[in-house]
């Protein structure tokens, strides 16, 4: 049953930031005076729902993942389309509450309070947790050297404090995990603290490889610590406030960078996780009784889905947001055709992106990936 476990850990995860993301669309839009006809958690058909004073319908439909706002003068869910044959039999008065006849500074304030209600939602949660319970942090500080591996080799001790690695300063166990993954060269330099004084140690990273599905090898560069358990740190409003937003910087700015490498060709798609390794994480997380850690997992997926969506790709907010942009320099509405033909082409291209991730979350589990393997041979 473990399998239904993470399938509903990752669901009402899921649904959560999603719920939050579309909650901005809707909240902005009501603000500039739009109908919102449906608020949909879930895809699919319905199954059951209800309608509030505003003649909004709230409703939950069949699939529990992903969910959409459907505002007056949309043609799709995605609203990426228009609807103008409704719009039709609608008195003026009614047709300046459709999507359609806002203006392009409006309709992009609408796009992007989606990706900014994440935002707020990660912002507002780490606030909370930093005032009455701590923000957990694993510091730089090794919990347990395996046996016969690099960090054995080179010194490393449990309970040793890593300072920099190749002179780059680490203030947690993941920047870490980062900076060994990240750098190019053979061999390490790690300045530890260790009985209050300072040393340099010296690793060679041990290289993994692992056979694709498609061809070709992955690499992964190891050294073998692993991290203590995360502490608990109650800080006051002043600094759960700035460091609350420093969270959400500094995620951006991780994730900018595995970016730029994955455009560079020093990342590939092996190394960014799915759907399957969300629910892994979120069932791993359930079972572990850690609700704080959960928490945060939810954080760091809205800052994710926050970011993600402000991508110049027309079947995102981002893209949403540059062609009202491109419409309101040029003054005129681009041509039809031209944006179905964009919004087909990305969103195939996120289709691909997606079953790539999944494809590579699969292989990522032991079972299949010995019998990959072994079938490559």
């Amino acid at each position: 049953m473990d399998w239904f476990y993470y399938l509903v850990s990752f669901f009402v995860i899921i649904n959560t930031i999603v719920f939050v993301h579309e909650f901005g669309h809707y909240w902005a839009a009501r603000k500039v005076g739009v109908k919102i006809t449906t608020f949909s958690l879930g895809m699919g058909p319905e199954i059951f729902g209800f309608n509030d004073k505003n003649g909004t319908r709230w409703r939950f439909s069949l699939l529990p993942i992903g969910g959409y706002v459907m505002m007056l003068g949309d043609g799709d869910a995605s609203s990426t389309t228009e609807d103008e044959k409704t719009l039709e039999g609608l008195s003026e008065e009614e047709k300046q509450r459709s999507i359609i006849y806002k203006s392009n500074w409006e309709r992009m304030w609408i796009a992007f309070a989606g990706p900014f209600a994440n935002y707020i939602y990660a912002f507002v949660v780490l606030l909370i947790m930093g005032i009455s319970y701590g923000v957990p942090k694993h510091l730089p500080i090794v919990g347990e050297v395996l046996k016969d591996s690099p960090a054995e080799t080179a010194g490393f001790a449990a309970g040793d404090k890593i300072l920099s690695v190749d002179g780059t300063q680490v203030e947690k166990f993941r920047d870490v995990l980062i900076s060994i993954s990240n750098d190019d060269n053979e061999k390490l330099s790690f300045e530890v603290e260790r009985d209050g004084k300072s040393i340099t140690l010296e690793v060679t990273p041990k290289i993994t490889e692992k056979k694709k599905l498609l061809g070709g090898v992955k690499k992964t560069k190891l050294i073998g610590i692993k991290p203590g358990d995360p502490i608990f740190e109650r800080t006051s409003l002043v600094d759960s406030f700035t460091g609350a937003i420093g969270v959400c910087i500094s995620s951006t700015k991780e994730m900018c960078f595995m970016l730029s490498r994955l455009f560079s060709g020093k990342k590939s798609l092996d190394d960014f996780g799915g759907i399957v390794h969300m629910a892994s994480v979120a069932g791993d997380l359930s079972k572990s009784g850690s609700f704080a850690l959960l928490i945060l997992f939810t954080v760091t997926l809205s800052l994710n889905l926050g970011f993600i969506n402000l991508f110049p790709l027309p079947v995102l907010d981002g893209g949403r947001i540059l062609l009202c942009f491109i419409e309101q320099v040029i003054r005129r509405k681009l041509n039809e055709k031209f944006q179905e033909y964009i919004m087909i082409a990305c969103a195939l291209l996120l289709i691909l992106l997606m079953l790539a991730t999944t494809i590579n979350d699969i292989l990522r589990l032991e079972s299949v990936n010995k019998f990959v393997c072994k079938v490559l041979e």
